[in-house]
């Protein structure tokens, strides 16, 4: 299992934490600050006292000082609520994606759960919603067994059909995707994401290093893993200049896309490594700290 995902890669996600950027948690208690006003420990400002305040919290030595009464307020502690959404299409099971969605999957549920938030992850087979959730350091070992058994992806269906199975109250959502469908089709789910269920979203769009830069000469037989389309194809360079084109055309109207609805888009290979991903590009991102 190490083998899968390193000991000592799990060690180092025990010092991060995700950077929530919507100022929104959840209603159950955690580590993580948010702007509400609450009742833990962490001293936040004073307030002056009104009727149906709660009266343990006026602060006397304010009161021997200015004859007035003043309240205490705390900054309230609150768990994130971190959903994965997992793309189980066909087109995940190119070359090396699945396996590196599966580790990036795992690193970011250990991140939640060594910081003692709930994480879920869900994901489509045969049209049914799998959905999996712990909360608590001790369950990042059951995690990651969990994500490492997870059979090939073998879905025909789009991400917009994975839509519903995101949990409610969810605070942070991870769409772990290889992004390969129609823009308008990305446009679509990006729209409905940031008017669903929740107001932190992050895609992370996997890419082979084939799908990226293509190496194949001569005569070529295509067959899409989906809908099983055949297209024979001689390579030469105008060939690949034209796919190469199409590739960047389809990857700035998903960047302008996600922009557009306030949806945060990091792009990755297998090829950089999860360890990669979470220390440095995370970090770039703003996603964790």
């Amino acid at each position: 299992m190490t083998s899968f995902f390193p000991s000592s890669l799990s060690a180092r996600l025990g010092r991060l934490s995700f950077v929530q950027h919507s100022g929104r948690l959840g209603h159950h208690k955690g580590s993580h600050v948010s702007k509400k006003k609450g009742a833990s420990l962490e001293f936040s400002d004073f307030k002056e006292y009104h009727p149906g305040d709660d009266i343990r919290h006026i602060d006397w030595n304010v009161y021997a000082r200015t004859d007035s009464y003043f309240i205490k307020q705390f900054l309230d502690e609150q768990e994130m609520r971190i959903h994965i959404v997992l793309d189980t299409s066909k087109s995940m099971n190119f070359e090396d994606k699945w396996k590196f969605a599966q580790q990036v999957s795992i690193g970011l549920g250990q991140i939640a759960l060594k910081n003692g938030d709930t994480v879920s992850i869900s994901r489509m087979i045969s049209g049914k919603k799998q959905l999996f959730t712990r909360k608590g350091a001790r369950q990042a070992g059951s995690w990651m067994t969990y994500i490492s058994r997870f059979e090939q992806p073998s879905e025909t269906t789009g991400l917009l059909d994975a839509i519903h199975t995101i949990p409610k109250g969810t605070t942070l959502l991870f769409v772990v995707t290889d992004a390969l469908e129609p823009n308008e089709h990305l446009n679509q789910l990006f729209k409905q994401l940031s008017t669903r269920r929740c107001r932190d979203v992050r895609v992370i769009a996997i890419r082979s290093k084939s799908e990226i830069a293509p190496t194949y000469q001569g005569d070529i037989r295509f067959i899409d893993s989906e809908s099983e389309k055949i297209s024979e194809v001689t390579m030469m360079p105008s060939i690949e200049n034209t796919y190469l084109l199409q590739q960047k055309k389809h990857q700035l109207r998903m960047l302008e896309s996600a922009a557009k609805y306030g949806i945060g888009l990091l792009m990755i290979t297998p090829q950089t490594g999860p360890e990669d991903v979470f220390t440095i590009q995370m970090r770039r991102q703003g996603w964790v700290r």
